[in-house]
């Protein structure tokens, strides 16, 4: 049985050493980033509260929000001793939050082995002039 811990040092990014580093992205897309990081690092018992969806790409929300936790983390990973931890609080825990939610996330519908299609939000067209009002017009 192999523990977790055997491959820390490749989870664990090492923050820059100067802003002039090399800020190249270590993972080059979201599929990457979520293959190669995110799932290895969280573990979940799926059911009772938490429901995954292995085709997460097909659902946009799903996608928007694993590109951002992607590209957050590329941005905190070279921030030191607080970067990690404010990448979990800030930006991991709210977006895990959502995305596995069984009751309201964007893979509701699906179970880790099945992808179903959440139908949009509803959309009434807005009352004619409603953009025109000075709330909505262009400040410049």
């Amino acid at each position: 049985m192999t523990d977790d811990l055997d491959d820390l040092d490749d989870w664990v990014p090492e923050p820059a050493d100067s802003p002039d580093d090399d800020r190249t992205p270590l993972f080059s897309n979201p599929e990457e980033f979520m293959v190669n990081f995110l799932s290895p690092l969280i573990r979940r018992r799926l059911g009772g509260s938490y429901t995954w969806c292995a085709e997460w790409w097909k659902h946009a929300e799903g996608l928007l929000r694993i590109t951002a936790l992607w590209e957050t983390w590329e941005h905190f990973r070279h921030e030191g001793a607080l970067g990690m931890s404010t990448w979990l609080l800030h930006h991991a825990d709210p977006h895990l939050a959502v995305l596995l939610s069984k009751d309201s996330g964007p893979f509701a519908a699906c179970k880790p082995d099945r992808h179903t299609q959440l139908d949009p939000l509803p959309s009434a067209p807005a009352p004619p002039g409603m953009w025109a009002m000075a709330a909505f017009s262009d400040p410049h």
